[in-house]
């Protein structure tokens, strides 16, 4: 108890120069902080609602949770409508935000970035938050890729973490002959072959390559492009993942692999909640090694979502919402969000989290992701604009499914992208 007040103290005292008088201001907020399931950091957020209430200076906060998935399609309706909340915690930023950002629906943010300092938000995070050299959203919460796997199993078979992609795809053999599914993937909700394909992409071509593709002119049918789609498809037609993979959908691939059924799954750090919570066995993480010559180490990485405030907002819940805001990313808000809602902030450190006593998985996760910083590589998720994505999704369950070749999903691909390119919809930093 005396450690939570301490928290309360600090974020009170923190926040009260800035306070200004909000008497009758209500601030509609939306965010995907639920109990459980995806970015499951509802006791992180119940607390520091409470916390924060200091830096609204009366004002209050009105607050809507959808979940992670549903809070994009209905932020994207809300826009169409001209109807959004004042305050929104969604996903994706580049990209979609842009667009957003290019139509008048957000408003501009850099005077409380000046005010504020808000000194975790780097370059690389800042570009991916504007538009028009104009800064729309704050990137909160930090995404990373890797490989969730049963210690115990591992333990009890004598298996190692590979340190190759040859001994990952060993290991895998060996898992099958065991009659274990070597990866949890379930793919009937289509954007979970999106965020895996980033990851084989990322460590099969390297981030310069995508580089290359993304913001340059190399065209998607590329060598390295199609050995990543080759890859993906190698990874279906070996077995590694469930029988009827393209039929089982994301929440039911976790429980696969939390029920002990499956000895790894693959995905982010935005369901570090729900498999902290919901392992029987010791749970571990590693990244997946390279899986091409040359290509360094690294994983996918980016804002798990950004804070955003509505254009249509008033200058006082503006200034009210950017009070709040900036409670929410102080140093002692960083630390109830790592204790109490295993969610890492944008620039805290691995020293902090160790200082902090964050789970050992939570540790192990950003003490491997953060150590590659500089050779991380993109989600096609925030990338790609979203008439892009669109394409993306049927063309993956298909390339995955065996139901077209590499070089056919490229060829669509580059034909989806040179369009969103001829219409201006490409992001650039």
């Amino acid at each position: 108890m005396r450690h939570r007040l301490s928290i309360a103290a600090a974020i009170a005292t923190a926040v009260a120069a800035g306070g200004a008088a909000h008497a009758e201001t209500v601030i509609t907020q939306w965010d995907q902080f639920a109990q459980s399931g995806i970015t499951a950091a509802g006791p992180a957020m119940d607390e520091l609602i409470a916390t924060c209430k200091p830096a609204l200076g009366g004002a209050t906060v009105l607050r809507t949770i959808a979940p992670s998935i549903g809070i994009r399609e209905s932020y994207r309706l809300a826009v169409s409508a001209g109807k959004t909340p004042d305050l929104a915690y969604t996903w994706p930023a580049a990209s979609v935000l842009a667009g957003y950002a290019r139509i008048g629906a957000l408003a501009p943010l850099d005077a409380y970035y000046a005010q504020y300092g808000w000194p975790q938000v780097n370059e690389f995070y800042k570009g991916r938050n504007s538009y028009g050299g104009e800064i729309f959203a704050v990137p909160m919460e930090q995404d990373l890729m890797g490989v969730y796997y049963n210690r115990d199993l591992f333990n009890e078979k004598g298996l190692a973490v590979p340190t190759t992609y040859e001994e990952f795809l060993a290991l895998a053999e060996t898992l099958k002959d065991e009659g274990i599914v070597p990866v949890s993937f379930g793919n009937r909700d289509r954007w979970p072959a999106t965020n895996t394909f980033s990851l084989i992409l990322g460590l099969t071509a390297g981030l310069e390559a995508e580089q290359d593709v993304f913001f340059g002119d190399t065209p998607w049918t590329n060598p390295a492009f199609r050995a990543a789609a080759e890859n993906f498809q190698d990874w279906a037609e070996r077995g590694l993942f469930p029988r009827g993979f393209n039929g089982i959908g994301y929440d039911e691939a976790n429980a696969l692999f939390l029920s002990g059924r499956a000895a790894m799954t693959i995905t982010g750090t935005w369901v570090l909640q729900d498999m902290i919570r919901g392992a029987e066995f010791d749970l571990g993480v590693f990244m997946l090694p390279p899986m091409a010559d040359g290509v360094p180490s690294g994983t996918m990485w980016g804002e798990g979502s950004q804070w955003q405030l509505s254009a249509t907002a008033s200058d006082d819940v503006k200034d009210a919402a950017a009070a709040y805001l900036d409670c929410l990313l102080s140093d002692a808000s960083r630390e109830v969000w790592v204790t109490k809602g295993h969610t890492v902030t944008i620039g805290t450190t691995p020293e902090e989290l160790s200082a902090w006593g964050a789970d050992p998985v939570v540790q192990e996760f950003f003490g491997a992701g953060l150590a590659t910083a500089g050779t991380n590589f993109y989600d096609l998720h925030t990338t790609l604009p979203e008439s892009v994505t669109q394409v993306l999704y049927p063309e993956l369950q298909r390339l995955v499914g065996g139901d077209a070749t590499a070089d056919e999903f490229l060829e669509a691909m580059q034909a989806a992208w040179q369009a969103a390119i001829d219409n201006g919809e490409r992001w650039i930093p």
